[in-house]
């Protein structure tokens, strides 16, 4: 007996899907199409860090070396001096570009200050006696302005080199959805480093010093 022609079409269908559910041939393409966007935005996420945690590094080593160059200056330092050491200093940065970065390299002098702190030592303030700065927003910090004193460098009639660097770092491949995020296609990275003097108790602009 001959089926009828109006149930061929829905036997027709029927195998097609049958076939389909048992069809195996590209099941690796497509599983490649679904995993391809996930596996390329692991590649750009990470060389997106890796960039940018070897240039936050290397701007902490600007400026570790900005206050050591400072504070090794023999007794004092005036414009030109300054203007070699962080013409030298930028030297570290390489490869990267180095043209967005503000330095500023304060000389703070530690006076004493009454009442003690939670240890029960004397307290102190730190004041700024003189302020160097470089860079396209660098300002250097006003003389007589007050700073906190980081431990380790707590010693009335003291002083200490402090450098502060900032830098805009634009993603390479994220600026745009940092836009789209925040508003900006950069985000600041920044570093400060106080140091000790070498072997005197300040380092003088000119001869003008702060301490007796």
């Amino acid at each position: 007996m001959r089926a009828s022609p109006l149930l061929r079409p829905k036997s027709r269908l029927e195998a097609r899907l049958k076939r389909l559910l048992t069809e195996d041939r590209g099941v690796a393409a497509v599983e490649f199409a679904m995993v391809l966007p996930v596996m390329v935005l692991l590649y750009l996420g990470m060389t997106e860090l890796t960039f940018a945690v070897n240039t936050d590094r290397k701007l902490t080593h600007l400026s570790r070396t900005l206050a050591d160059l400072t504070g090794r200056e023999p007794g004092s330092t005036n414009a030109t001096a300054m203007e070699n050491i962080f013409s030298a200093a930028t030297a570290v940065m390489a490869p990267y570009n180095s043209d967005g970065v503000n330095m500023v390299v304060s000389s703070i002098v530690v006076r004493p200050a009454s009442g003690t702190d939670d240890d029960g030592n004397p307290n102190v303030k730190g004041f700024v006696c003189w302020s160097s700065a470089k860079g396209p927003a660098a300002s250097p910090l006003g003389e007589g302005t007050e700073v906190l004193v980081p431990q380790g460098f707590r010693k009335a009639g003291s002083s200490f080199i402090r450098a502060d660097v900032t830098m805009p770092y634009a993603p390479v491949f994220g600026s745009g959805v940092l836009q789209m995020v925040s508003g900006t296609a950069t985000i600041t990275l920044s570093e400060q480093t106080p140091w000790p003097v070498r072997n005197l108790s300040e380092i003088k602009w000119g001869t003008k010093g702060c301490l007796p």
